[in-house]
């Protein structure tokens, strides 16, 4: 009997392991996919940009670290602020003094990222041709209607 509750153990040992070696390897799979599909736009980002820049070799290698380093801030600041939008979103009954507070925090946001883009309109200006940065911020507007009818488009599911 002992025996047998054992081999039952045993087995049941095994399936738990075959399960969670599994799991693992599935979740690295779509961890590795994510990754691909965020290199790849990126890369498409980066050749949507050049192409419309019309970008030299040496321009590409002094720009593009500035334009990470600039949306790396944004990034930061956003993420810094996203509790304004979780309070906003959570609650239906706000008082007046939270909901300015919350208002006010926007404003300063609004103020924090633009005291970002001019510092960084003014190192793009160091590595750049003006003719080539004014194309950046054209090519901008158009990237990002570019995104939003390609979100558009995409079933429900994939956004």
């Amino acid at each position: 009997h002992k025996m047998k509750t054992l081999k039952k153990f045993k087995t049941i040992s095994f399936l738990l392991a075959v399960c969670l070696l599994t799991n693992n390897l599935l979740a690295q799979n779509n961890h590795n996919e994510m990754v691909e599909k965020r290199e790849s736009r990126e890369a498409r980002k980066i050749g949507f940009f050049t192409s419309k820049m019309q970008l030299t070799t040496v321009e590409s290698q002094n720009f593009w670290p500035l334009v990470n380093e600039m949306e790396a801030e944004l990034k930061a600041l956003k993420d810094k602020n996203a509790h304004g939008k979780m309070m906003l979103k959570d609650k239906e009954e706000i008082s007046d003094k939270e909901l300015e507070e919350i208002m006010d925090a926007k404003m300063e946001m609004g103020k924090s990222q633009m005291d970002i883009k001019i510092k960084y309109h003014e190192k793009f200006k160091e590595v750049l041709p003006i003719k080539k940065v004014a194309k950046y911020y054209e090519a901008t507007q158009e990237y990002r209607k570019l995104l939003a009818k390609r979100k558009a488009n995409q079933p429900e599911k994939y956004r």
